[in-house]
């Protein structure tokens, strides 16, 4: 018996490169121009005048809330603040140098558990879960980073907002009000970013008639590799590696003949500046100076400036990923724990995508080119 050797002509885009797999209302990327837009919102005006728990509010139900609206949002985060017992006790059996972000997609599965199995699949149960998933999160991240750090998280306080609690559960201290309002911000222009990788595989899973959760965890997942979610990580372990912008420079000197691709640099969509990096860069500067590490900031700019004076004319400047590592550095995060910001926001435009998946109903399933 032979192998048959059978060819169709057929076309393709290596990595979906510039293909368009659906519609959307939730957010427009102009990458020529350096844009990005929640629901018709600028990101910088949001960024500005907004807060995490208005702008979740905004990617989900696709409108700014009215103030009754707001506090019903709130009541309801704060109603799911604690998740089941037996998401938090698992990490009893769990390594400490296990990464934060494989416990913390680890915790989310177990306490998709006790949601009962009618309520994953009516179409209005689906709509009633971003409030208890976005609520449980914040927990079950913070619980993820306090194992790591050998503690336990602080109480939850309703008073405080989805930032605060964060940020007070997870490092033990109150932040101050500079801190709480970057690190606002920085879930803020992370929320959502289209059919990012972590969207199209969430899509992907609940475009086959799964729950919610299920699809969240997917998105999740793919974080969790090195090119999506640990992109801050990576390139945070470039800056630090230099005890001074001298040598920075001249690393990178030595890296732009080798074709290195930095981290934190470069975007498929945007070929300008990423809008989300401009806006945090004066947040991390004003945090990493505060906590006494201007040189860290020196070493920083100096690789920014030489990436993007000898790569900027194809395209490649620094991306949300390469500014947002000194944010959580400055705050007090362990390194290992950086995706975890990320997938905290990120989770907000993930259920807001498989909502508005859910009334087109059909089935995600590409072809693929046979090269046998």
């Amino acid at each position: 018996m032979k192998p048959i050797k059978y060819l169709i002509e057929q076309t393709y885009s290596r990595g979906l490169e510039n293909l368009v797999a659906g519609q959307t209302s939730i957010a427009m990327l102009d990458g020529e121009r350096g844009n990005l837009l929640y629901r018709g919102y600028d990101i910088e005006e949001l960024a500005d005048l907004s807060t995490f728990d208005e702008v979740s509010y905004l990617l989900i139900h696709g409108e700014l809330p009215t103030t009754s609206q707001f506090q019903g949002w709130v009541n309801e985060l704060d109603t799911w603040n604690e998740p089941p017992v037996e998401a938090i006790s698992v990490l009893d059996s769990l390594p400490t140098d296990t990464p934060p972000l494989m416990l913390y997609r680890t915790m989310a599965s177990i306490a998709a558990c006790n949601i009962p199995e009618g309520e994953n699949v009516r179409m209005d149960a689906q709509w009633r879960r971003p409030a208890r998933i976005l609520g449980w999160s914040s927990t079950l991240a913070a619980a993820a980073i306090c194992h790591v750090l050998g503690r336990r998280p602080n109480p939850f306080n309703p008073e405080q907002s989805f930032a605060v609690n964060f940020l007070t559960r997870s490092l033990g201290r109150k932040p101050t009000q500079f801190e709480a309002e970057a690190f606002d911000v920085s879930l803020i222009v992370q929320a959502e970013h289209g059919f990012n990788v972590a969207a199209l595989a969430a899509l992907t899973v609940i475009s086959t008639g799964a729950d919610l959760g299920s699809a969240v965890l997917a998105g999740l997942s793919a974080l969790a590799g090195k090119l999506h979610g640990g992109t801050n990580q990576l390139a945070f372990q470039n800056i630090m590696q230099h005890e001074s912008a001298k040598d920075a420079r001249a690393w990178v000197k030595r890296k732009l003949k080798d074709g290195y691709r930095f981290p934190g640099f470069g975007h498929r969509i945007y070929q300008t500046h990423d809008p989300r990096a401009r806006i945090l860069e004066p947040l991390a500067r004003k945090l990493v100076e505060d906590r006494g590490d201007g040189h860290i900031w020196e070493i920083y700019e100096t690789i920014r400036d030489e990436v993007e004076s000898n790569l900027g004319d194809k395209g490649i400047f620094i991306n949300v990923g390469g500014v947002s590592g000194l944010i959580y550095h400055a705050l007090g995060f362990p390194m290992s724990s950086y995706p975890i910001p990320m997938a905290l926001a990120i989770q907000t435009g993930l259920m807001a995508h498989c909502l508005e998946y859910l009334s087109e109903g059909n089935m995600i399933e590409p072809g693929a080119i046979y090269t046998g």
